[in-house]
């Protein structure tokens, strides 16, 4: 069995993932005090570097806690659980996610990585650091498995340009002594393919849902999401429909900054629809400070924002506009 590649390819695909040490929901459909999501042509920055493409997302925001509503600005207060939703990530992100996060810490056991998609499967190269290091490239395909998780079957591995079956025996490297695999949740090792329940690397908030597809091809890697378990989309009446690319709130409340809405509905809207709404969480504030809002009649909030990637070219509104 391929060893360093199931530690290698491990991490590379769960890119919806759930936060580290976050505490974990039973399982089942959503209750009725949780918020409405809904997501169009949307690019969401997850940290610097690291962008999911969200063609479309349907879901529902779920507070930790029994007494108080979902922070916006705090991703651990929540978890999202997706009813359906078709997500990519470019080959860049995933590297990004790799280096600076999931393999960023002490001791680490690989450390250069690149990752490219070479017909339909995922590539990648990088260095093992056990005693010396070691240059190595995988090949893997991706498919999914009957209950919604990932399954990553290794193809191929070389090292020193070298089939790594006889350099693991060579450097005496087993799969213990590289990574602890079996404390990692949510992944299964079956002979040369690795089983994985999306929901594992990346910073929160946690994310739960079944994978139905995945696909690599072009520059990124695409998933598609499809869980009744998280109940069906409920209908939404949003402030503004005919908008290409938002993200809108509804029903439930929230929390934004100082301020909470209750029974939600808000609409962040795209100022220029030419191209997806670049949209970064953890920094909406200086988006929305560059923006405008506008009450509906159903007391509802329709909120404009530049793109994210703009903001240096936006200058700074004196107020909102109602």
């Amino acid at each position: 069995m391929p060893r360093i590649l199931l530690v290698c390819c491990a991490f590379v695909l769960p890119f919806v993932g759930r936060g580290l040490g976050a505490k974990p929901l039973p399982p089942g459909p959503v209750g009725v005090g949780t918020v409405q999501l809904d997501m169009r042509n949307v690019r969401l920055h997850l940290d610097e570097g690291i962008v999911l493409g969200i063609s479309r997302l349907r879901g529902v925001m779920v507070s930790r806690s029994a007494v108080t509503p979902p922070v916006f600005d705090d991703s651990n207060s929540y978890v999202l659980r997706l009813q359906a939703a078709t997500i990519s990530m470019d080959m860049v992100s995933l590297q990004n996610l790799m280096n600076r996060y999931v393999f960023a810490y002490e001791e680490s056991p690989l450390k250069d990585l690149t990752v490219q998609v070479e017909e339909g499967r995922l590539k990648m190269k990088g260095k093992l650091r056990k005693g010396v290091e070691v240059p190595f490239s995988t090949t893997a395909s991706v498919s999914t498995t009957p209950d919604g998780r990932l399954r990553l079957h290794a193809e191929s591995l070389k090292a020193l340009g070298l089939p790594a079956k006889g350099l693991l025996e060579l450097f005496r490297l087993k799969l213990d002594d590289v990574v602890d695999i079996k404390k990692r949740r949510g992944v299964d090792v079956q002979e040369n393919d690795i089983i994985i329940a999306a929901g594992q690397v990346l910073p929160p908030p946690e994310i739960v849902g079944r994978l139905s597809k995945v696909s690599a091809s072009g520059n990124s890697l695409l998933q598609v999401f499809d869980d009744a378990s998280n109940g069906q989309p409920a209908t939404l009446v949003l402030p503004s429909p005919s908008s290409p690319n938002y993200v809108y709130f509804g029903g439930g409340d929230i929390r934004f900054g100082k301020l909470t809405m209750h029974d939600a509905d808000l609409q962040l809207i795209d100022s220029d629809p030419k191209d997806p709404f670049d949209f970064f969480p953890a920094k909406y504030n200086a988006q929305l400070v560059a923006g405008y809002s506008k009450n509906t009649p159903a007391k509802g909030l329709k909120t404009y924002m530049p793109d994210y990637g703009d903001l240096k070219s936006v200058p700074a509104r004196a107020g909102n506009h109602k």
